[in-house]
């Protein structure tokens, strides 16, 4: 979080209530990320309401949104803590107040969770059962609107050419994706992460903003001896793209342009590897742009061409916001 911001940014609740259930459990702290997210929150916290865990407290924090979203989240969770910042912290400054919160309450573990999900109500059970003070784990996760159909929330990442090895969104799951395992990355949509954890590796990289951030996130922790575990009994269902417009969108486009060669320079030392990352991302963009003109969304196309000047200008951190991206059809 940027210093000027923090400074600015107010707690509605600066003390947390005791969270519920007996102390034979671990204590979860449901971290979610608010940014004008009506549309979706009253499927969310009624979802949420019926986790059946015994002790969790959600935390939000909100990013000066205005719409009644927190208002709605309210009806059905009156003492969650509100966290309220007066500008958009993009994820990545939220989240990061939002940990520093939960690291000072003392919390076993930390769930980030996105708000634009709807859960199993058993999925925390089966999240912190696998969980222990070395190991994250992670849930299996459906398309909302494709019943059945995979997320890409978690696999084995390729950090030659910056993407999943097996491209996994939108397909049925095989067999063996029943099965708990370790696995390389995941997502940020739903993620526990014991508290230990974040005061070893940190929190969050501010420089991406949005995107990005949890592949980075996961490497430091494993690159720290960590695991990351996959718990298929854990199920949730994501409205992709919900919070932020998806990736279809001159601000979705800017950001996954500027931040995945960043996560790339990040933690790939290797001088070829490096080199063919290059060209396997510098080939992919002209398709794109080819395609992006062929299609006149000249704004798609200025958005990747921006965000490539701006990762070569060293312009990290929140540089445009959604707003200011207006679509052309």
């Amino acid at each position: 979080m940027r210093e000027s911001e923090s400074s600015s940014a107010r707690s509605e609740d600066s003390s947390v209530p005791k969270p519920s259930g007996t102390s034979t459990y671990p204590s979860v702290a449901v971290l979610t990320v608010n940014t004008n997210g009506a549309a979706f929150m009253a499927e969310f916290g009624e979802s949420l309401a019926k986790v059946t865990y015994p002790r969790y407290r959600l935390i939000v924090v909100d990013n000066a949104s205005t719409d009644d979203s927190l208002q709605i989240l309210k009806r059905w969770h009156p003492q969650a803590v509100v966290l309220q910042n007066d500008a958009n912290l993009g994820f990545t400054g939220a989240c990061n107040r939002g940990l520093t919160y939960c690291l000072d309450q003392a919390f076993d573990y930390v769930l980030l969770l996105n708000s634009d999900v709807i859960m199993e109500p058993d999925f925390l059970d089966h999240l912190v059962a696998s969980a222990d003070g070395r190991t994250m784990t992670a849930p299996k996760t459906y398309l909302y609107h494709h019943p059945g159909r995979l997320d890409d929330s978690v696999g084995e990442f390729d950090w030659t050419r910056g993407v999943w090895k097996q491209r996994i969104l939108g397909k049925l799951p095989a067999p063996d994706f029943d099965q708990a395992r370790p696995v390389d990355s995941a997502n940020l949509s739903c993620l526990l992460v014991p508290s230990g954890l974040l005061r070893e590796v940190g929190l969050l990289d501010d420089n991406f903003f949005i995107y990005y951030d949890d592949t980075d996130f996961v490497r430091r922790a494993r690159n720290k001896g960590y695991r990351l575990w996959f718990v298929p009994a854990a199920v949730i269902y994501h409205q992709k793209g919900a919070t932020i417009g998806g990736s279809d969108t001159p601000f979705g486009v800017y950001y996954l342009t500027r931040n995945r060669p960043y996560v790339i320079r990040k933690h790939v030392r290797s001088p070829l590897r490096r080199t063919l990352f290059w060209g396997y991302f510098l080939s992919g963009r002209l398709m794109r742009l080819i395609e992006f003109l062929a299609r006149r969304r000249h704004d798609l196309a200025r958005a990747m061409l921006l965000g490539l000047i701006d990762y070569w200008r060293g312009r990290m951190g929140k540089t445009v916001e959604r707003e200011k991206w207006p679509s052309e059809t």
